[in-house]
């Protein structure tokens, strides 16, 4: 982490804590392709109450910036609609990414209801191993 990525840390400390997801947690998004909308499952990287981070292969034009996600555990689907805005979306580093199409994308979850953020926070109690420092 550099120096301003340190600065932004000691003066916006994050909202909401993340914590790494477990293997097996999805996003399911919706992406452009040649043949028309596709819906796509994607590992997470990280979720918090907040949003959630993931890795894909495309180009970012084929994710839409904002609209609805889902998330499952395994094949059992927990959230069928979470509205989000795209807060970050970057190239992984060639170093890390031979293929040079890898993307990691930070999203910021809308408005969430007192009822549906109990169950993310069951969600994210029940499908990460560890809070991210």
């Amino acid at each position: 982490m550099g120096m301003m990525g340190l600065l932004r840390r000691f003066f916006r400390p994050r909202k909401h804590p993340r914590f790494y997801a477990s293997k097996g947690t999805f996003v399911v998004v919706r992406c452009h392709t040649s043949s028309g909308k596709e819906i796509k499952r994607i590992q997470l990287l990280d979720i918090s109450e907040g949003g959630c981070a993931f890795v894909y292969n495309g180009t970012r034009e084929e994710l839409e910036e904002a609209g609805f996600l889902g998330l499952i555990a395994g094949d059992d689907p927990q959230f069928d609609r979470v509205d989000f805005v795209t807060a970050s979306d970057n190239p992984i580093p060639e170093k890390y990414n031979s293929s040079g199409w890898l993307r990691r994308r930070g999203v910021n979850f809308k408005w969430l209801g007192m009822f549906d953020r109990k169950r993310l926070q069951e969600f994210i109690a029940q499908n990460s191993i560890g809070r991210i420092p």
